[in-house]
């Protein structure tokens, strides 16, 4: 179970949004891309992500073009896990190849702040005032997740078969 700290955002929000284009290319470092999460899109006074932060959006997240680094930003910013009613398939996939939870679920009800619980096997999240059940991932992206990401998980793979294939050869 994950335990996060709400954090609003309101409207469709595009990878652009997330992080502008011309920081697509300047830097292949996660923490150095994490400046400029949301640098033309929050409104003025928003608190800077940190460690432990949970998007909850309230409109469609993630569309337009297909960034991988606005979701490696995103992490490197502090974020854990997005919930939304809809995310675009490709930024959708690539949170889950990179280990970050996107979950389509409506949550109202949950303030910016609030202590949101997340049950990803279980498809369940609880804020206070609410409880909203969620259709848990596939298994597959769970064990993506829980390997903490798909090269992760490939390469876990690889090394499973190689070692059953060594004991084989031993027998």
């Amino acid at each position: 179970m994950m335990q996060l700290r709400a954090r609003r955002i309101s409207g469709a929000v595009s990878t652009d949004d997330i992080l502008p284009a011309r920081y697509k290319h300047a830097s292949t470092n996660p923490d150095e891309l994490a400046k400029h999460v949301f640098e033309y899109f929050v409104p003025p006074g928003f608190a800077p992500f940190a460690p432990g932060d949970c998007i909850i959006a309230d409109s469609v997240f993630g569309i337009g073009s297909s960034r991988e680094q606005a979701v490696s930003a995103l992490m490197a910013a502090g974020v854990g896990a997005l919930i939304g009613p809809a995310f675009g398939r490709i930024f959708y996939r690539n949170c889950w190849n990179l280990a970050l939870p996107a979950i389509e679920a409506d949550l109202n009800d949950c303030r910016e702040g609030d202590l949101v619980q997340i049950d990803l096997a279980a498809g369940q999240i609880v804020c206070p005032g609410a409880t909203v059940a969620f259709s848990p991932p596939p298994p597959l992206l769970l064990d993506v997740y829980r390997a903490g990401g798909l090269l992760r998980h490939v390469a876990a793979k690889k090394l499973s078969r190689q070692s059953l294939q060594s004991q084989g050869e031993g027998s």
